[in-house]
């Protein structure tokens, strides 16, 4: 009998230890899960933050021979727009292009009023550079500057006019950034025409001021996240 009762007693010892080694396992699984959603959470919402947060900044330009008029004369300027590279370049630096990237990104205007909250109701009034060249500067695809034509020259679809009495510049549109996709990388190219309304990623950028200099010239702008 007490052979019996030791044998009870050492089969409810091994249950109950099963049973807190399970308890263990599953509490530790919950723990896990709930941090993984945790940081999911925070991923999710320090991206939903970045979605409509402006930044301010500013570029200066350097000219490195007169006259001021001719593109090749000013210095280009990388800079960074969200996960963009950019750089300011031609006539007093104003002109912005995407530069060494490895994703695909384009660029175009829209009406300086359009808000970052109603992308879904301004992305497809979005006119494409691509879509509206001129035949200036030397690399006329993929890049925005003066608006249309001056002293002969046409530069087609752009975003500010020019004074060149004044020598005031003034942004008559937004600049819009996107990243198009494609199933073949290769197919596109600075030169490709892409729909704004199929990006991935976008960004809205308003020039609120050039200050030109004798030799200098600066470019305030603010850059927020739409998509």
């Amino acid at each position: 009998m007490k052979k019996i009762i030791l044998s009870f007693l050492a089969l409810a010892a091994i249950s109950i230890t099963s049973c807190s080694t399970e308890d263990q396992t599953a509490d530790s699984q919950e723990l896990a899960n709930a941090q993984e959603q945790q940081v999911t959470n925070k991923t999710a919402k320090t991206a939903l933050a970045e979605i409509c947060s402006s930044t301010s900044t500013s570029v200066t330009v350097a000219r490195w021979q007169a006259p001021s008029s001719v593109d090749a004369n000013w210095t280009p300027v990388a800079a960074t727009i969200g996960s963009v590279n950019v750089q300011w370049e031609g006539i007093y630096g104003a002109s912005i292009r995407p530069v060494s990237n490895t994703d695909h990104w384009y660029v175009g205007t829209v009406e300086l009023d359009a808000e970052c909250d109603f992308w879904n109701d301004w992305k497809s009034t979005i006119d494409v550079k691509n879509a509206n060249l001129g035949t200036a500067p030397a690399d006329i695809y993929n890049v925005l500057g003066y608006n249309g034509t001056i002293s002969g020259t046409s530069y087609g679809l752009g975003y500010y006019s020019y004074n060149p009495t004044s020598h005031i510049m003034t942004p008559e549109k937004a600049i819009v950034i996107w990243k198009a996709v494609d199933t073949v990388p290769a197919s596109l190219n600075s030169q490709s025409i892409t729909s704004p309304s199929a990006a991935t990623e976008a960004y809205l950028v308003r020039v609120t001021a050039v200050t030109p200099g004798s030799s200098s010239s600066t470019i305030s702008y603010t850059w927020t996240r739409v998509l």
